[in-house]
């Protein structure tokens, strides 16, 4: 009879390990948030403030009354535009709450957009209904002025600035991939989402005392899904590294 030869076999990946270096580990993560902290502190120092100022003389060429306030954010003097938030008759909220309930019936049984999709849109409706039944019952009680949401909004975001930017860090130094291509994603990300923020900022100010005050708190809702956005990026982002090294094995060092 003849001698089987010994195969080598590889045990199922649930059972594996990356093999990293914890002192390339720990350094790369040491450089990732000295990196993240930077960025954060360049936002709420500098950035905020000087596009403040900007956008206040935009508004003022648009004829529209504004001007700015100092706010202590984190220890950080903050420059935030101060204008007033517009208050919409209940009666017109009632015809926009119905236009809400329609959308939402026409999203569940349409079969033009992708389900996944739909059923996103229908959970941001509700959360729509639900501050529209707010104002349209107890508006008045809004317990915040234009400044005190906005220095609440502005706190919350470069609090949930600072923890994104570290998760992502971390999971980006456990990516086995090149230093020059993490580090570049971990740039252009934090590059991204802080050009994104100021935008979005400009947006809440126009929506809230341009359009009506229901905007405020959906909006406020916007910053918990940030994280979302952090976590799609990094998946994105690992997933293309497993297609870069999913011939090298030794890259992986299972």
């Amino acid at each position: 009879m003849q001698k089987c030869k010994a195969q080598n076999i590889i045990p199922h990946r649930s059972y594996r390990r990356l093999k990293i270096s914890k002192l390339h580990f720990f350094s790369e993560l040491l450089v990732y948030f000295l990196f993240s902290a930077a960025a954060v502190y360049l936002y709420a120092k500098y950035l905020i403030n000087t596009f403040s100022l900007y956008f206040k003389n935009v508004l003022l060429e648009a004829n529209i009354d504004a001007a700015t306030t100092v706010v202590d954010i984190f220890g950080f003097p903050v420059t935030l535009l101060k204008l007033s938030f517009v208050h919409t008759q209940p009666i017109y909220l009632f015809f926009i709450l119905a236009g809400m309930v329609i959308l939402f019936y026409i999203l569940r049984i349409q079969r033009v957009i992708p389900y996944n999709i739909a059923m996103w849109l229908n959970f941001f409706i509700l959360i729509f209904i639900v501050f529209l039944l707010y104002f349209i019952f107890l508006g008045g009680q809004f317990p915040y002025s234009f400044i005190e949401y906005f220095e609440l909004y502005t706190t919350a975001h470069i609090g949930l600035m600072f923890f994104s930017f570290v998760i992502t860090a971390s999971a980006v130094a456990l990516t086995p991939a090149a230093y020059w291509m993490k580090g570049m994603t971990l740039v252009l990300l934090v590059g991204y989402y802080m050009f994104y923020s100021l935008v979005r900022y400009a947006l809440v100010v126009l929506l809230t005392s341009q359009l009506s005050i229901v905007m405020a708190p959906i909006m406020f809702f916007t910053l918990y899904l940030d994280f979302i956005f952090f976590v799609s990026a990094y998946s994105y982002f690992l997933y293309k590294s497993a297609v870069l090294f999913q011939k090298k094995d030794e890259e992986w060092k299972w």
